[in-house]
């Protein structure tokens, strides 16, 4: 299949669909619901029933418009002008999605963001062979390696607990949607009382609709911070420490692996788990695929592709590709 790559997207011109575009186009598939893949009015947008639900709380749109959305739930394939789609769980946020295009004898593969381990929240990925793989590499450096979810979630509730019996007030730094919502149902889960900002809050019916249990949780209020684990978006940090409350930061992100982490983040407890699959993970999907042919994009394509070639597959960085996102376009 012929692809195009810009700073527009990835363009399969033979079936005329844009993957994770950056502008509006005529049809679009989106891998999940982050600004940096999913925040354009492309005509018609196919995605799983969550990813749309969440991409339409965050960017509605007007009903004359006329926009289509299409929904193709995981395990379900759609006829999309002479190719067959099939949706494969990617374990990256709620809903996320890899994409698998049959066409003229050819499977293409095209991950979005995605984890290999097992999430906190949502489904596990599935590993699908195919020729043609389409794969990012926000953390694809020996450097990145994560916790698992459990090893995670014992992290996150033993820095909570430990702050509270010193009487320190600990506040946990997360995106709106996704990581957010991961470290309140760590919290929640473990028995610890928990006020949650209303940037993040606001997207936690989305998870309970789709089966994910949280504990009870309250809205944060700035006005009543102690005794109880803080979560909240990155910017606050500052304004917390203006209260004279005793705060102690956590940064949970793959980040957190980057030798400047703490100072950066501002944090006490560097968390080293990401949404994103770490160096291991990706050589493992990758393997798992059987690709003949790996195009990396989004992250250290150059070096990953490097990488992959000396293991012996055929991979490149297209040119147009992104190269290594920003904190706030990977997490």
């Amino acid at each position: 299949m012929e692809l195009q790559y810009s700073r527009e997207g990835i363009y399969v011109a033979a079936i005329d669909l844009w993957l994770d575009p950056q502008n509006s186009q005529g049809a679009a598939w989106i891998s999940h619901a982050h600004s940096d893949h999913a925040r354009h009015y492309s005509r018609t947008v196919i995605g799983t029933g969550i990813s749309l639900e969440l991409y339409r709380m965050r960017w509605p749109a007007k009903e004359e418009w006329g926009q289509e959305l299409r929904v193709l739930e995981y395990g379900e394939e759609m006829e999309w002008r002479g190719a067959r789609l099939r949706c494969i769980p990617a374990g990256h946020i709620l809903g996320a999605a890899q994409l698998l295009i049959e066409y003229g004898g050819e499977r293409l593969v095209y991950t979005g963001d995605i984890k290999k381990k097992a999430p906190l929240c949502g489904r596990e990925t599935e590993v699908v062979e195919c020729d043609h793989l389409i794969v990012e590499s926000t953390f694809g450096l020996p450097v990145y390696r994560f916790l698992t979810r459990e090893q995670a979630r014992e992290e996150i509730a033993g820095f909570a607990r430990e702050c509270l019996e010193e009487g320190a007030t600990p506040v946990f730094l997360g995106y709106p949607l996704g990581r957010g919502q991961e470290i309140v149902g760590a919290l929640t889960g473990a028995g610890i009382r928990t006020a949650v900002h209303g940037a993040i809050a606001k997207y936690i019916p989305v998870y309970e609709r789709a089966g994910v249990e949280f504990g009870d949780w309250e809205p944060y209020e700035a006005r009543d911070l102690k005794g109880k684990a803080l979560v909240v978006v990155p910017g606050m940090r500052r304004q917390l420490e203006a209260t004279g409350v005793d705060v102690r930061v956590a940064y949970v992100s793959g980040w957190a692996r980057v030798a400047n982490a703490r100072l950066r983040a501002g944090a006490e407890k560097l968390i080293a788990y990401s949404d994103h699959a770490g160096y291991d993970e990706l050589l493992e999907l990758v393997e798992g695929t059987k690709a003949r042919r790996v195009d990396v994009v989004h992250g250290y394509t150059e070096v990953f592709a490097g990488i992959l070639r000396e293991r012996g597959i055929e991979a490149e960085a297209p040119a147009g590709a992104r190269g290594r996102a920003s904190e706030e376009e990977a997490e």
